[in-house]
């Protein structure tokens, strides 16, 4: 996740460089944004792709594959001097690792934790990605973007060499009737040799779970799965329709048209810096508090926030009051946007997303899921972008907050909570009553 924060975010330090006289190749503004949103395309291919293989092959090795889209990305940007249509290959690829990234990795990080610190596991997940998210507009707003590349290739080497000795998941090797090794893999995680009772407990629950169908068609066809769908399509267009993916694809642009209070990239930086510090704190809480609580604080304070800088720069744009000596207040509404976001959106519901699916159906699930989140992302960053540069920066904002307050209504109603619970308790309740 850390590499795949590092491909989120490039574009932030990267499109300013792409649009000056540094980069080789004259880039439009309509060029930069196909080379901002093709990622997203590579996402619905990388979710389609992994949710084939994953149970196939297994978790451990398809995520060890990831890398090799990721090498490919870095490369080609290394390399984009030669020729900017790698720049859209890369982000392609990019996009490709990225979206098996968010199909995969709730799956695995939720089969191999116990539920008493699924969620600090979970939660960490997202803090990971702000770090790599953070690590790039530091390396990418003080190098040049070959030096970026170089740097992004050295991680994804060095997560090779540190995940390889990690074991597979014992829920998929239950699947597979692998027993024995599902035992190796319970005593390799849980640092203990005995391991009876719960591979009993596991065994029990996935011989139930491969018991019922598990296709595409299930996802609507039984009621517990149609439930968590709702719950999950409901979280991933919210994530993307908050403008988080917007903002954090156009930071340094964004600052530099928002406000003068400090320079661009410095303002990115702080944004950065701000979420990764403040995801840390759901990390450490969400077995504590719940699920549900940090969620909707994150989706009100999103709406609130949107709201007031959509209000600012209307009456900045239409010029009815003063606030020249007000420039401040965006970037204050920004950072503030950004805890609130970080607090729920941005690093809980990626926990969810693993819970709430059974093991035979979560792959497909989790595959649907992140093809909504990386459509979101695409109609929302073009959104953001056109608005933006035709219109006024208020238009998306007051949109997304308008979002995000109908997102409150429905996450009140619909969103379980899954805190303390086994994922075989988290079925069963699905089964019976959501709330």
């Amino acid at each position: 996740m850390f590499c795949a924060g590092i491909h989120f975010a490039w574009p932030s330090p990267s499109l300013p460089r792409l649009l000056s006289e540094e980069y080789p190749f004259n880039i439009t503004t309509e060029e930069a944004s196909y080379i901002t949103i093709i990622g997203p395309f590579g996402d619905i291919f990388g979710d389609i792709l992994s949710a084939w293989i994953v149970d196939l092959v297994g978790r451990k090795i398809t995520i060890l594959l990831i890398s090799v889209p990721q090498l490919l990305s870095f490369t080609c940007i290394y390399l984009s001097s030669f020729s900017k249509i790698l720049l859209y290959v890369a982000r392609f690829s990019g996009g490709v690792a990225e979206g098996a990234c968010f199909t995969i990795l709730p799956i695995y990080i939720c089969e191999i934790s116990e539920p008493k610190i699924r969620g600090l596991l979970g939660a960490s997940f997202s803090l990971i990605m702000m770090f790599g998210i953070f690590t790039v507009n530091v390396v990418g707003s003080y190098t040049s973007l070959c030096t970026t590349a170089l740097v992004s290739l050295a991680f994804v080497l060095l997560f090779i060499v540190t995940f390889l000795p990690q074991p597979e998941s014992p829920y998929y090797l239950l699947m597979k009737n692998k027993p024995e090794e599902a035992r190796r893999s319970l005593k390799k995680l849980r640092h203990r040799e005995t391991v009876d009772e719960e591979l009993a407990t596991l065994t029990k629950d996935v011989r139930r779970q491969m018991s019922e169908r598990g296709t595409f068609k299930d996802l609507v066809a039984i009621k517990s799965n149609k439930m968590a769908s709702i719950v999950m399509v409901i979280l991933r267009i919210l994530q993307q329709y908050s403008g988080f993916g917007s903002f954090s694809f156009y930071a340094q642009l964004l600052f530099k048209e928002a406000t003068d209070a400090i320079p661009q990239h410095l303002a990115a930086i702080l944004m950065i810096t701000i979420q990764a510090t403040v995801t840390t704190i759901p990390t450490f809480i969400v077995d504590i508090v719940g699920r549900k609580p940090l969620i909707m604080t994150s989706i009100g304070g999103c709406c609130v926030t949107l709201f007031f800088n959509g209000v600012f720069f209307i009456l900045r744009d239409s010029g009815v009051v003063d606030v020249s000596h007000l420039t401040v207040l965006p970037l204050v509404g920004l950072l503030v946007f950004i805890v609130f976001f970080a607090t729920g959106l941005g690093s809980v519901v990626n926990l969810v997303s693993g819970e709430l699916f059974p093991a035979t159906i979560k792959a497909k699930a989790l595959c649907v899921m992140n093809v909504v989140f990386a459509v979101s992302m695409l109609t929302s960053t073009k959104f953001y972008q056109y608005t933006a540069d035709n219109y006024s920066l208020a238009i998306p904002f007051m949109v997304f907050g308008v979002f995000q307050f109908v997102g409150f209504i429905l996450c009140w109603r619909f969103v379980p909570e899954t805190r303390n619970k086994t994922l075989e308790q988290i079925q069963q309740e699905l089964k019976g009553n959501v709330r």
